[in-house]
């Protein structure tokens, strides 16, 4: 990967439900001193309105080729959700962010890329082609930063998520519906990007201890260059409308 210096950065915060992306995405934001901050969760209310509006205005007796119940579930990992809504919402992303990055000198994403991810290790991903052209026009690194847990921290920060957090759990009924079945098919280890055309960099963030936690932040604040920087805060809060 590529070593150069550049004018600005941009960061995708990326890592499997649960891993922990917005925690630590919040952290490098707060400690960046001045960034620009995006969730890609932040979308999600649109998309339950899609499931919603179908579920509501289409009878049910209607063929519509996609199951019913996943789509009165709002589920974000059904046929239904990558045929007509996933791939608006990363194109809104990515609109939204290369405008970030127009006027800021650091973009944080909080988002999986998952396919995205795929796609670039196998040598071929067109979100990021298209990314590129942008970054090579600000001058800005590509960097990945992958959270790495184990499939049993996974689990057991999954269904703490779910008793603390039952709105989080509502979003990913897949997952949390049967965690075991969800976890087994799941891939927790990070893209394999050494021959990446697209991203610049790839840091693993380990976190499947706290001390492998706390390890991983302390090498990653000196990779971006902060020196003054607050302890990992596992409670940190973004502003939101509630």
């Amino acid at each position: 990967m590529a070593t150069k210096k550049f004018k600005k950065r941009f960061i995708i915060v990326s890592g499997p439900v649960g891993s922990g992306k917005t925690t630590l995405a919040l952290n490098i934001a707060k400690n960046s001193g001045n960034c620009y901050y995006f969730d890609k969760d932040d979308l999600v209310p649109t998309s339950m309105a899609t499931f919603r509006a179908v579920d509501k205005l289409v009878p049910a007796g209607v063929d519509i080729g996609y199951d019913r119940s996943e789509i009165a579930l709002c589920d974000r990992h059904s046929q239904f959700f990558k045929d007509f809504i996933r791939n608006p919402e990363y194109d809104s992303t990515r609109d939204v962010l290369i405008k970030g990055l127009q006027f800021s000198k650091l973009v944080i994403v909080n988002a999986p890329y998952t396919s995205e991810l795929k796609k670039e290790a196998a040598g071929s991903c067109p979100a990021f082609d298209t990314f590129h052209t942008f970054f090579e026009k600000e001058d800005a690194e590509f960097m990945v930063i992958f959270v790495h847990v184990s499939k049993e921290e996974l689990k057991n920060r999954l269904l703490n998520r779910k008793k603390e957090d039952p709105e989080a759990a509502k979003r990913d009924p897949n997952v949390y519906t049967d965690i075991d079945a969800y976890l087994a098919g799941e891939n927790v280890e990070p893209p394999k990007l050494d021959g990446s055309k697209n991203v610049d960099r790839l840091f693993v963030f380990e976190a499947s201890t706290d001390e492998l936690r706390d390890e991983s932040y302390a090498k990653l604040m000196k990779l971006l260059g902060i020196k003054n920087y607050a302890p990992y805060d596992r409670k940190i809060e973004v502003n939101r409308v509630k």
